[in-house]
Formats: C-alpha cells, sequence, structure tokens
C-alpha cells in the first residue's frame, strides 16, 4: 500500500452512496438526491458504509439485513476514523417500521421506511442534515464574523509550535487581547457598529503580523495570538505597536462616528519556556496576567512575569521593575 493510499479519503460534500438494489423507491431516492445536487454511487447492500468512507461521501444509507446488530451496524459507518461521519439514514421495508426509533437511538441521523416515506421528502431532510453538519464544521474552525480561527484551531496549533520553539531552543509567547469600550459603543449604536468594530481590529492584527503566527478569535471581545521566535520584551514592544496603530475603516467610521475612539485593549502575554512548557498552562497564565493588568489598571500590556505568579491577587508584589508606567492611567511605559 502506498503513502497516499494511507491517508484518509478526500471528503466529497456532495457525494452519497446508497444501496444498489432495483427497486422503484430506490431509484426514486437516486433521483431525488440528484435534483438536490449530489452525485449518487450505488454500492452492495453490505458494503454501503464501506464505500462511503472510500469515496468520501457526506450521505449514506444503508439496508440493515434484519438479523444485524444496530451497534455493530453504527460502528461499521464510524470505526474507520472518517474526519467526518457523514449524515447516515437506515432504509427499512414496511414490516420493519416499528424498528424505526431504535436506529435512530443508536445514533443515525434519520430512518425511512420504503414505499411508505416520499422519497423527495427524505432525500431533501438527510441532505439538509448533511450541509447542516458541513456548516457546524466549518463554524468550529472558522468564526463567522472575522474569519479568523477559533478557540479550538487556536488550541490544536499551541503545543506544536511549543514543541518547534523547543527544538530550535527558541522563545515564543502567547498573548490574550481583550477590547475595551466595545460594549459601550454597541449600547449606543447597536450590534452592526460593534461587528464592524470587531472586523476591523481582526484585520489589523493579521496585516501587522507575520504569516508564521497565529491570531485567533477566542470569545466575543477576545482574540489570542501564538507568536513564534520572540522574546517577552519584544512581545510586549509588539502589543504596545498594535495598540497604536489601531485604525478604523470608513465603515465603521460612519457606523460609530467618533465613538471608535473609545476602543482599544488590555493584553496580558505569557513565555515559553521561563512561564510554562505546556500549551493550556502558556495560555491560562497569559489569561491571568490579562486579569491583572484588568483589575489594577495600571497597564495596557502586562507580562505574566511581572505579576505576583499563579495567585494574581497581590498587587503590591507585583514585579514592575522591568516595565514602569508614567501614571495610574496606563500610559505608555518610559
Amino acid at each position: 500500500m502506498t503513502m497516499l493510499e494511507m491517508r484518509p479519503p478526500q471528503r466529497r460534500p456532495d457525494h452519497a452512496v446508497i444501496p444498489d438494489a432495483d427497486t422503484p423507491w430506490l431509484q426514486a431516492l437516486d433521483q431525488a438526491l440528484r435534483v438536490q445536487g449530489l452525485t449518487v454511487e450505488r454500492a452492495p447492500v453490505a458494503a454501503c458504509a464501506y464505500a462511503a468512507y472510500l469515496s468520501g461521501a457526506s450521505v449514506v444509507a444503508l439496508a440493515p439485513a434484519e438479523d444485524a446488530s444496530l451497534p455493530d451496524t453504527w460502528l461499521s459507518l464510524c470505526d474507520r476514523g472518517a474526519k467526518i461521519l457523514p449524515a447516515s439514514a437506515i432504509l427499512l421495508p414496511p414490516e420493519r417500521a416499528a424498528e424505526a426509533s431504535s436506529w435512530l437511538e443508536v445514533g443515525f441521523d434519520d430512518v425511512a421506511v420504503m414505499e411508505q416515506t416520499p422519497a423527495d421528502e427524505f432525500a431533501r431532510r438527510v441532505v439538509g442534515r448533511s450541509r447542516s453538519r458541513q456548516m457546524r464544521r466549518a463554524m468550529a474552525s472558522v468564526d463567522a464574523l472575522t474569519g479568523l480561527p477559533t478557540l479550538e484551531v487556536f488550541n490544536a496549533r499551541l503545543d506544536p509550535n511549543i514543541r518547534m520553539s523547543s527544538r530550535g531552543s527558541v522563545p515564543m509567547a502567547v498573548a490574550v487581547l481583550d477590547l475595551d469600550g466595545l460594549l459601550g459603543v454597541e449600547r449606543q449604536r447597536g450590534r452592526a457598529g460593534a461587528r464592524s468594530l470587531l472586523t476591523d481590529v481582526a484585520r489589523h492584527l493579521q496585516a501587522a503580523l507575520r504569516r508564521s503566527d497565529t491570531v485567533a478569535r477566542l470569545g466575543d471581545e477576545r482574540f489570542g495570538l501564538i507568536l513564534n521566535q520572540i522574546s517577552a520584551f519584544e512581545a510586549r514592544r509588539l502589543m504596545y505597536t498594535l495598540w497604536r496603530s489601531l485604525s478604523w475603516s470608513e465603515e465603521t467610521l460612519g457606523l460609530v462616528g467618533e465613538l471608535a475612539g473609545q476602543v482599544t485593549f488590555t493584553a496580558g502575554v505569557a513565555v515559553f519556556p521561563g512561564d510554562a512548557t505546556d500549551g493550556p498552562e502558556l495560555l491560562t497564565r497569559a489569561e491571568i496576567a490579562l486579569d491583572v493588568a484588568r483589575a489594577t489598571s495600571q497597564r495596557r500590556v502586562l507580562l505574566y512575569a511581572e505579576t505576583c505568579g499563579d495567585s494574581g491577587v497581590d498587587v503590591h508584589g507585583t514585579d514592575l521593575r522591568w516595565h514602569r508606567v508614567q501614571s495610574a492611567a496606563r500610559e505608555e511605559p518610559e
């Protein structure tokens, strides 16, 4: 077997596999799926699950034997490790209609009683489930508003970046940015203005950082950065550069006007290897630094090393030797 054959098959989002049986209802289902924009593959009744895996199908219909085990039938569909499970349906003859609820309880998406369930209605249901699943999958990895990676992707990239930094014996940093003033603008100008501000911030961060870095949206007003080959002080300097260079599009200014000037951010930064040596802990410590910065209102950007450590509550114990501020109003550092 070649390396290419060992890879999971490419997913085909508009491909369906149904049993290769010459019945009027299955012929009607074939045509109904094609009307929905899918290509249709007919496979032997006992091999539909495997054919769906090999073809990367997004829809599969199974016609289990009367003595088929429900858990085993479900495992035949999902035990090969497909990247995304297809929308799965069970096809039953009329005399087995009473089994429908049992198949749904196992985990299948839909059940059709052949000759009783209209084929076109069933095709619309199962295709709708497939496309909904694809949309949810896309939204899990890409933020719908900003187009940035999501928290799930951010977490998945952390440890590989740490391993690369460890192998090269170079530092890296994680920064967490929380927008200030956005809620006030939203109350006065509405959600459309807030969305435009968030989009501008995302665009600004993407344009300012290197392609090897990662910018992700971690929450409504929160962004996360993975910064490779950068020291603590370089990371802090970068955060202030990002802060000073924030700018707004004409569309945003048209929606919120002068209120855009009230939106800025506070940031917490944690550095590998000094602050933590694994991804989740590095992110947690960047969030601790952010929380301390917001609680004390003394700093626009705070390194985890400048807090009092894990507790993050002893303000008087915060080490400010490396970076002092001109006043308690969080001015730019000296």
